[in-house]
Formats: structure tokens, sequence, C-alpha cells
């Protein structure tokens, strides 16, 4: 059987730079010396992270130092850190979105987290729905270690925070002093010019602010590349729990090569494949008004959100699911609702 794939969240594999990252590996590695030879460190090879801060400076106007800055094995390898630098023993809670990337999800449960769901609408998290939980918890004295949260192009409802309700998030936390982890993964895939909000990690902030970003969502997430930063001496506290050896020195030279010259040229060649496929995804799901109560037209990221009819036949979609590839219903902390997540960067065009 013929299996459609809507399910990863990944680049169109054809746009992977292939020939590029292959001259790009002819030219650096003779740089490198006697480099390769050597761990890496907790923070990485410094002109990836250069990259990394530059990247920051264009697209928010605003760059941690490279001091501040660690490479890491893609987003999931810091989200991780994050469970095992707040979370002190089972039962701690995490702030989390009520709809929310099936990985973060499990690497949670896995460090024995109460997941502390909040209800989202079309602007993300809500912030009424945050002080009300948080004010109940610390009535019983148990307020959650920390918040995560997905404020720009939300996993998978697309939602971008805006600027006053990230405001108000911070100051919340400021409240009740819990440190704030910034997921920005999907940062780049931007595909209209009137979306921008500044990061949760550029405002003003009583509280840590751990930003997270990825390069999976732009280059691939074979490469295992991304990174995080945080002020100290919290960063510092971090990278002491840091087991791997550091992230590969030969995968950041390369990628490092690549992106020091070309990486504004990428990322728009990127959006334009995958912006493509997002209108003809809008045109088809257009053409089925019947179908669908609602779907979500997000001007950036790598999905859309798709609200079913209450009335629609969950085994029946089980069965028409069979010649899918997805994800299953593992991403929702809140009571079971009938919704789809479609990815929009499969590699084949459909009509």
């Amino acid at each position: 059987m013929e299996r459609y794939p809507f399910g990863s969240g990944r680049p169109d594999p054809s746009s992977f730079p292939k020939r590029e990252l292959a001259e790009a590996a002819m030219r650096i590695l003779p740089e490198m010396g006697n480099e390769l030879a050597l761990y890496p460190g907790t923070l990485g090879y410094q002109p990836m992270r250069q990259v990394m801060a530059d990247r920051l400076l264009r697209r928010e106007g605003i760059a941690p130092s490279v001091e501040e800055i660690a490479l890491t094995n893609g987003s999931m390898q810091p989200v991780t850190l994050m469970a095992q630098m707040f979370i002190d023993q089972p039962g701690d809670g995490v702030v989390m979105e009520e709809f929310c990337y099936s990985g973060t999800i499990g690497a949670y449960n896995k460090e024995g987290a109460e997941l502390v769901s909040i209800s989202v609408d079309e602007h993300g998290m809500r912030m009424d729905a945050l002080s009300d939980e948080l004010k109940k918890r610390a009535d019983k004295g148990k307020l959650p270690k920390f918040i995560y949260v997905l404020a720009t192009f939300q996993n998978p409802t697309g939602a971008i925070m805006p600027l006053e309700r990230r405001k108000e998030l911070l100051q919340i936390a400021a409240q009740y002093e819990l440190p704030v982890v910034e997921d920005h993964c999907y940062a780049d895939t931007v595909y209209e010019d009137d979306y921008y909000v500044p990061s949760l990690y550029t405002l003003p902030a009583e509280v840590p602010v751990v930003h997270i970003e990825s390069l999976s969502k732009i280059l691939g997430p074979g490469v295992r590349l991304g990174c995080f930063f945080t002020k100290q001496p919290l960063l510092g506290k971090i990278l002491q729990i840091r087991r791997d050896g550091g992230t590969s020195s030969l995968a950041a030279a390369i990628v490092y090569e690549y992106f020091r010259e070309h990486l504004w040229t990428h990322v728009n060649h990127i959006n334009a494949i995958v912006k493509e496929k997002r209108d003809l995804m809008f045109e088809m799901l257009g053409q089925c008004p019947d179908a669908f109560e609602w779907f979500s037209r997000p001007k950036g990221g790598l999905f859309i959100w798709v609200k079913l009819p209450d009335a629609t036949d969950v085994i029946e979609c089980e069965q028409i699911a069979e010649s899918i590839s997805r994800t299953p219903r593992r991403r929702a902390l809140s009571p079971p609702r009938i919704w789809l997540r479609i990815t929009r960067t499969n590699p084949r065009r459909y009509s």
C-alpha cells in the first residue's frame, strides 16, 4: 500500500545541500589541523557558535555572546537537559501547552515530570489559564519547576504569541519565580513578511530565560545541530550536567563553512519550497469545506492544524489513516479531541 507522508516535520529531502556541504568539507577540513583529535568542549566549535549569534542578531536584533551559546545535538538535547536541570524528584511539574511536540512530552515523562497542561487559543498559551493554574498550585505549595513554551510557530497549532502576551508570560513567571524555556526551533521557517514578534529571550525578564534553537528545520535532522543560550550562572550549571563530551566539531565546522556566506540564501530557498507546499495545502483544504470545521493558516512553521467536526467517525478515520504516514496521537495533554496536524514538507506534490 502506498503511504502518504504527513507526520514528520522536516525539510524536503530534495532541498538538502549535498554538493554544497561536500565542497564546504573539502575547504574547512585541511584548515582544522589536529582540532578534530580533541574533544569539542561543552560549548562546542566557536565559529559555529558565532554563526548562531549572528543569526539571532539578524532575526531578532540582539545577539548573545558566543560564550553564552552551547552547541547541542539538535534541539531535543537541550529540551531534555532542562528537565534534568530543574526537576529534583519524580512528580515535579513542568508547564506546557496542552498541545505539544510528542518528543518533548516523551522526554519529560521519562524524567518523571508531571506535565502541567495549559490551554491554548489561536495566539498560543493562554495567560489567564496559566495564571489560574499557578495560583492553584501555589496555594497547595506545589508550584512547577519551569515553564516550557513555543511562542513562535507553535507545534502543532502554528500560533504566534503576540508581544503583549509574551510580556505577560514573563511577568507571571517572575511572580512565581519560574524559569522559562523558550523552544524557538521553527523561527527560521517564515513565509510572510509581517509575522515578526521578538523572542522571549530578547525581552526584559526578572527570571532566567533559556532559548533553544535548531538547524533541523532548515537543514536536516540528520545533521544533529542546535544550540541553547542563557546567562550565567545558569549556563554553567546546565553545562555541568552535560555528559556527552560535546557536539561534533566535524559537523559544526562543515555547516559553519557553508552557512558563513550562504545561510540566508539557503533559508530563503528552503522557505520558498515549503511556502509553495503550504499554499497548495491551503487550496486543497479549501476545496473540502464540509470536511473541516476550521484549519489554521500559519505564517511559518511546518504544520497546519485542522479541526474536524465533532461528529467525525474516529474509527473510519483510523482506517483511512492506514495509508498515511503519521505520528500517533500522543501530543495532547488535554482530553481527546478531534484534531489533525498535517505537515507540509513531504517531498511529493499531491493533487
